[in-house]
């Protein structure tokens, strides 16, 4: 999940170093890299050039060796940061202007540590999955593959706690540490030792297809463009292709999230979850509240707004059935859509850990989230579909 910059000038030289050093602990075995063996001047060594269509917060401009990311917003708060993407086995660039200090990553990267599994997700869709030498919180993740890794001790947990432990990704000596979009007292220090630190604040996208697309600036580390750009362009057609067979049915009402830390978190009628929720056909009494950020309400005030909608849509791991939802609050029983027996929960995909795949894949793939809320408010839109992140609370 997302919630783990300012950029601190690297030495060439250490740059180099940290690329081809072998890792410091045994846990951490790097995969193979495809580094340039025969260089030649002005050839165009990205022949497959990104465009972000949907996703706002990040842009990238191409050079013949090299490519500059730009994230807008590192983490909310944070200036741009922009972040030179070297092509290895090409001369290292000069460097000039705002370029000067920014951090220069040797692509493709072998080991990658990763602070949010969202990351995870897209890598997998790129079948890049063996680059990951290192994750926040090894609980966390769903990937079966990666998880198995971390429990044969072949991929650090560098996080377990939330915090970041500075030494351990410094004794990890990865390629790369991808951030989760949010500012940490140790990326600094990290930086400092040679490692790079980019952010990854894809969190901070408005749209499905926004925070999906992301996966194409994972892929510019793992020199994968022309893959991500053919998974996201089939994610983007299969999610407006359901988009559009929902536009014109007849709405159906929803009550979505539930009471967490003695609050309610409603999104705004442009935020993420609502604007899956209306392509999906739904409407909620909260649609009309202006902009993105979602309003933290008190149980009586959703009580009293969104008693009768017809469907109830929660997102958490510990209510699996109505008598856990009672446990938590007798109040739960008040809303129409639980007298009806039409509740659903994100906890179709749950690992004994309590990893939820819905946090994990359905970032990188909005399309089958959409299609998971399509069956559940139309069902009759997508009859050959099988719920994949929800589960109904019985």
């Amino acid at each position: 999940m997302s919630w783990l910059l300012r950029a601190a000038a690297v030495s060439v030289a250490a740059l180099a170093l940290t690329a081809c050093a072998p890792t410091t602990t045994p846990t951490a075995a790097h995969a193979p890299r495809d580094c340039v063996t025969d260089f030649y001047e002005s050839t165009d060594y990205y022949p497959v050039k990104t465009e972000f269509r949907h996703a706002k917060n990040v842009a990238v401009t191409y050079h013949d060796t090299y490519q500059v990311i730009e994230v807008k917003q590192p983490s909310p708060g944070l200036p741009a940061e922009k972040y030179v993407l070297h092509r290895c086995g090409t001369p290292t660039p000069e460097l000039t202007g705002d370029l000067a200090r920014a951090q220069v990553i040797e692509t493709p990267v072998a080991g990658l540590y990763s602070e949010s599994t969202t990351q995870l997700a897209m890598l997998a869709e790129l079948e890049r999955t063996s680059v990951v030498t290192g994750v926040a919180n090894g609980s966390y993740v769903s990937n079966e593959e990666i998880r198995q890794r971390v429990k044969d001790g072949d991929v650090a947990v560098f996080a377990p706690n939330g915090t970041v432990n500075t030494e351990s990704v410094i004794a990890g000596a990865p390629d790369v540490l991808v951030t989760s979009g949010y500012d940490d007292p140790s990326h600094a220090a990290i930086r400092q030792t040679g490692i790079p630190v980019i952010a990854n604040a894809e969190w901070l996208e408005e749209t499905p297809l926004g925070r999906a697309e992301w996966i194409k600036m994972m892929a510019a580390l793992t020199g994968d463009e022309a893959k991500a750009a053919e998974v996201f362009d089939q994610v983007e057609r299969d999610y407006t292709a359901l988009a559009d067979r929902a536009k014109d049915v007849e709405t159906v009402t929803v009550l979505p999230g539930q009471m967490f830390q003695g609050t309610w978190s409603m999104p705004a009628g442009e935020a993420y979850g609502a604007v899956f929720l209306t392509d999906a056909g739904g409407t909620y009494a909260w649609s009309d509240l202006p902009g993105t950020v979602s309003q933290q309400l008190s149980f009586e005030e959703v009580l009293g707004r969104g008693r009768d909608a017809e469907v109830w849509l929660m997102s958490i791991n510990t209510m699996r059935t109505k008598d856990d939802i009672t446990a938590a609050d007798p109040r739960y029983a008040e809303f129409a859509a639980f007298q009806a027996d039409k509740v659903w929960n994100t906890t179709a995909r749950i690992t004994p850990e309590g990893g939820n795949d819905y946090w994990e894949r359905g970032t990188a793939r909005p399309d089958l989230v959409l299609a998971d809320l399509v069956k559940i408010l139309h069902p009759d839109l997508v009859p050959e579909h099988e719920l994949i992140f929800y589960a109904k609370v019985d």
